[in-house]
């Protein structure tokens, strides 16, 4: 039998293509030979991965205190010989779920040479993962509070203009191909850290300009700063210039950031600026036969700032809003 690593990453790429009715679901089974039900990977109607550990027959159900990332449920499921009681764990962050999966692969490792129940196994893993799992989970929330602070600081400075097509203008977190568009489009990038700057590009269409028009990319240095300014301070200049609060929350959508986040205080160390004409590298479907990308999903990868031309310097950025 493949190893639990193995068995589990086989059983997500299956999921994943499965496309699941409202309240229906899709599920593999992962447990060690002669124990298979002991496992189950399951996809739900919403996309979200759950993991069905089997508790034995002359067993108690038992606390399992969770954090944000990972939710667990006792639910009654299928036994095989008929209803049986398994720990239902869900992971409540897509970013995470390669995290997670591991997860459960070392808790199937563990349970394949042991012989004890996965469930068992699983507490173990939970127990040594959780410190992890809230150190990625804290690691991802920084990032997510730095990216929301680059989008304002773009909408910020579109609302003294004009605050209604300013919020009509952004679009990326409503499903649109870029952070920002009217006749022409703009893609914000944030960046952590020092050295080589680097951006992480989502898809084979975010680089794609616009029909007969123009796409910029502008990327901020975002760094902690005491002296700077918070998302929270943002929110309110914006409102000030007539963009409703409520319209602003309802665009974040499920990453309105939380109190503590709201007040964190960010400065913009550097800015980079580039035209995204036809030399700039990276992937576009434009470029590709169409067969290159048949199957692909979730596509992201890191592009190097310095290897790209049409850089222009930073005060172009009033000039490009404004013809935006």
């Amino acid at each position: 039998m493949p190893g639990g690593h193995s068995r589990v990453q086989s059983a997500y790429e299956k999921l994943r293509v499965e496309h699941v009715a409202e309240g229906e679901s899709a599920s593999t089974l992962l447990g060690p030979s002669g124990r298979l039900r002991d496992a189950i990977l399951v996809k739900d109607h919403v996309g979200l991965i759950h993991l069905m550990a089997h508790l034995p027959e002359d067993r108690e159900r038992f606390d399992v205190p969770l954090g944000r990332v990972l939710r667990a449920t006792w639910v009654e499921a299928d036994g095989g010989d008929g209803p049986a009681i398994a720990l239902d764990i869900v992971c409540l962050d897509a970013r995470l779920i390669r995290t997670f999966l591991s997860l459960v692969g070392e808790m199937l490792d563990r349970s394949d040479t042991s012989g004890r129940p996965c469930i068992d196994e699983l507490i173990e893993v939970l127990e040594s993962w959780r410190a992890a799992l809230a150190r990625a989970r804290n690691v991802m929330d920084r990032n997510r509070i730095v990216g929301i602070f680059g989008e304002l600081t773009v909408l910020e400075q579109l609302a003294r203009r004009d605050p209604q097509a300013a919020l009509a203008a952004w679009g990326g977190r409503k499903g649109a191909r870029h952070d920002f568009a009217r006749t022409n489009a703009l893609e914000v990038k944030t960046l952590t850290g020092s050295g080589s700057p680097a951006v992480t590009i989502h898809g084979e269409s975010q680089l794609e300009p616009p029909t007969n028009a123009q796409l910029h990319l502008v990327a901020f240095r975002v760094v902690d700063s005491a002296s700077g300014e918070s998302v929270e301070e943002l929110t309110d200049r914006i409102t000030s210039h007539g963009v409703p609060r409520e319209e602003i929350l309802r665009t974040l959508g499920d990453d309105a950031p939380g109190e503590e986040d709201r007040r964190r205080r960010f400065e913009i160390e550097e800015t980079r600026l580039h035209v995204v004409g036809d030399d700039f590298p990276g992937i576009r479907a434009t470029r590709l036969d169409a067969s290159t990308l048949r199957g692909v999903s979730e596509l992201s990868y890191r592009l190097s700032l310095d290897s790209c031309p049409g850089e222009l310097v930073p005060s172009e950025l009033v000039r490009v809003l404004e013809e935006l």
